[in-house]
């Protein structure tokens, strides 16, 4: 064991819950693209595309992102993705009574998809799994609204009152959801420790979760592919893959 795991498993097994704050390193290992890495997202795409006003003012843009969806590119709703052995292990996790909850900044689901329940999950940046009307707030599953598409509505309006209709992911420019907001502060609350996977704890106001518990003295370890803005606070960084290290993590600090 190295020296940095042997650290990291003095820190959590004392912990009697342990928030883990998720980040898109945990997702690229189930085949979805970063967004910062030299292969990330914003090297290929418009940053500027993923804002809210640019969004609503562009009916290409909206047709694009549907087909995307429609045809499981990234992370949309249909693509052919699937959680890996670290979405497992924080579901082991779970199962021991250890986990106070993820507050992931995902948007992809995998988390639910490995079997945590909602009720464990603050998806700080959203969801591609749900859609909802920008006008009167009526909401759908996202598969729903595909169907839609299916049917030949390329940029789908609401039926309840022909508002623009939007996946539950955020874009900049709007608010985080609220709810979601409420359960990163519960899973904070009753937390003794953080465990950091793939982020780089850099996007606010979702990082605000791990540098509030550093405050507090709560310890933190971090599990991520290069430098993060939480080392200097960190109990133990682990500078490796999530797959590779988590699994043999969560077993020693579950180890009687």
């Amino acid at each position: 064991m190295s020296q940095e795991l042997e650290k990291a498993v003095a820190a959590l097994r004392p912990a009697q819950q342990i928030l883990v704050f998720s980040g898109a390193g945990l997702s690229t290992e189930s085949g979805i693209p970063d967004f910062r890495g030299p292969d990330g997202l914003w090297n290929k795409v418009d940053p500027d595309d993923f804002t809210i006003q640019r969004w609503m003012a562009s009916r290409e843009l909206r047709v694009r992102g549907w087909k995307m969806h429609l045809e499981g590119e990234l992370w949309g709703a249909r693509a052919a993705i699937a959680p890996n052995q670290g979405h497992e292990a924080i579901v082991r996790l779970e199962k021991a009574g250890r986990l106070a909850g993820v507050v992931t900044q995902n948007v992809d689901g995998l988390h639910h998809r490995s079997g945590l329940d909602n009720s464990h999950v603050a998806e700080m940046h959203g969801s591609v799994r749900n859609s909802h009307c920008l006008s009167c707030g009526s909401q759908w599953l996202t598969e729903t609204v595909l169907e839609w598409v299916e049917a030949g509505a390329d940029d789908p309006r609401c039926p309840e009152c022909d508002g623009m209709v939007k996946t539950g992911t955020v874009l900049f420019g709007e608010v985080l959801p609220e709810e979601e907001i409420q359960k990163a502060g519960l899973f904070l609350a009753i937390a003794h420790a953080v465990l950091v996977v793939g982020s780089t704890v850099s996007v606010w106001p979702a990082a605000d979760v791990v540098m509030r518990a550093a405050h507090q003295g709560r310890p933190v370890v971090i599990i991520n592919r290069g430098e993060t803005e939480a080392d200097r606070l960190a109990a133990a960084k682990i500078d490796a893959s999530i797959g590779d290290t988590l699994p043999g993590l969560v077993e020693a600090i579950l180890r009687e």
